[in-house]
């Protein structure tokens, strides 16, 4: 298949090109499915915070579950019966995710999107995003979709910090190869970005009041995400060779100049 390197903008103002057509990461993604690659640092820590509140046959749902990744962390590390559904909206993680996890009853696989998740109110009993909110332009209807197909618990894991910021990482193909702007022609004429990633920071204070204005009675705990080994993600860096990549630095998590301090955020929402 040969690869669309012009820039597509859709209407959430998402740049497709690090998605649609990235072999790369869902190489990356299908192999830490498969177990041809380490789990990540994250997947494992996700799993450790799911096996505190995972009851017997609940039903859990991963939203932006890439190629089912973090499936086989939480297969590893939570001792009781449950079924397992991830949605993402591109196919090309979605056809290794079908792939990888196959012969697996209790995996289920559905493309959707998060302002618009394909599935009825309270049908999930957990819901899980991990590194998504970072990309997205507004995340207000994305947490609305989730807590309303979530009738327990959520959780996240996002950059925040106290202020917000709107970044964004403006791709030239001279290092990214999904792109066919020329670095002379990054920004338009009135200054956009012609092909990028958003790398949002949010607020404490806007993520727990948005929630708060979903769901009034949730209880919200944010933890830092400092369950990670640092050997381990240089260690990925190297063999995987994408670009920007995690690293670390100091005790943060950086990607590229950025630096990216992570934290769970865990959703009681008490419907």
């Amino acid at each position: 298949m040969k690869k669309n390197k012009k820039s597509i903008i859709d209407k959430h103002g998402l740049c497709l090109n690090e998605y649609k057509s990235n072999y790369n990461n869902a190489k990356v993604y299908y192999d830490r499915a498969v177990g041809a690659s380490p789990e990540m640092e994250v997947s494992k820590a996700m799993s450790n915070l799911l096996k505190k509140v995972v009851k017997k046959d609940d039903k859990i749902l991963d939203v932006g579950c890439a190629t089912g990744h973090f499936y086989r962390s939480m297969k590893k590390r939570i001792n009781k019966n449950f079924y397992y559904t991830g949605t993402d909206p591109y196919s090309i993680f979605l056809d290794k995710a079908k792939h990888a996890w196959r012969n697996d009853e209790k995996a289920n696989f559905i493309k959707g999107n998060i302002y618009k998740l394909p599935f009825k109110k309270n049908q999930f009993d957990i819901s899980i995003c991990s590194n998504v909110f970072i990309h997205l332009n507004d995340v207000r209807k994305p947490i609305s979709e989730i807590c309303r197909v979530t009738n327990k618990i959520i959780i996240l894991r996002t950059v925040l910090y106290d202020v917000s910021y709107k970044v964004q990482l403006v791709y030239n193909n001279k290092w990214w190869s999904d792109t066919d702007i020329k670095p002379i022609n990054e920004f338009d004429n009135k200054g956009n970005p012609r092909a990028y990633s958003y790398f949002n920071i949010l607020s404490f204070d806007f993520l727990t009041e948005t929630i708060k204005k979903f769901n009034p009675n949730a209880k919200i705990k944010i933890i830092k995400d400092t369950f990670f080994d640092a050997k381990k993600i240089r260690k990925s860096v190297k063999n995987e060779k994408r670009p920007l990549a995690t690293r670390i630095l100091g005790n943060e998590q950086m990607s590229g100049c950025i630096m990216q301090p992570h934290y769970f955020v865990i959703i009681e929402l008490n419907k």
